[in-house]
């Protein structure tokens, strides 16, 4: 089984899908959350299988915060949990490379090694402490690979930024609007390249 996490659900061949744009089946969190959401699979998959000093450092953890700000619950980890099989892949993305806690991540989903899942090429070291969650109030986007002038939307998004035409302006981008029913919830998404975490809070006119 492949399970991604912080790769776009658009053309993503993966049988888990963790990301925050709701895109047919994919399970959801909130942007910027994949620190918390690696933290707290790291310790309902590999807990029992770790050293005294990893269980310390997972028993300090928050996880009522966690699990209330990432908006990501024990119901989907043992939704993961159910759809494993014998042997399991985790597909690392782009937003991961790209997220401000880039290394904390990738030291957490490298204890993943312990419980039957496949993670390569990563090294294990100290781990830091679980960031605060940053809020994603008001008009968001999540920037996918690519150069064209479309803002794929939903019509949750539609209606939460108070879209009624067919032609808008992203941060005075114009942008055609195209409406995908396989997306979900109110993010946005625009086709354009960066080196930047990719969801960004825009301005809408």
């Amino acid at each position: 089984m492949k399970i991604s996490i912080g790769k776009s659900p658009l053309n993503n061949d993966a049988g888990i899908i963790l990301h925050p744009i709701k895109y047919k089946n994919s399970i959801t969190y909130e942007p910027l959350a994949e620190e918390a959401v690696v933290a707290l699979m790291a310790k309902y998959f590999t807990y029992e299988l770790v050293d005294a000093k990893t269980k310390k450092f997972f028993d300090e953890m928050d996880e009522g915060y966690l699990y209330s700000e990432s908006n990501f619950d024990e119901f989907d980890l043992e939704q993961i949990e159910n759809m494993l099989e014998e042997n399991n892949e985790i597909i690392i993305g782009k937003d991961i490379y790209l997220h401000p806690k880039k290394d904390n991540i990738l030291k957490l989903l490298n204890l993943l090694n312990l419980a039957n899942f496949k993670v390569s090429g990563i090294k294990d070291f100290e781990f830091d402490e679980i960031d605060e969650l940053e809020v994603f109030d008001g008009a968001v986007v999540y920037i996918q690979d690519g150069n064209n002038d479309n803002i794929l939307v939903s019509n949750q998004f539609k209606i939460a930024n108070k879209i009624n035409k067919n032609e808008i302006l992203i941060n005075n981008k114009p942008k055609k609007v195209v409406v995908d029913e396989n997306l979900k919830g109110v993010f946005g998404i625009v086709f354009e390249n960066t080196d930047e975490y990719p969801f960004q809070k825009v301005i809408i006119s």
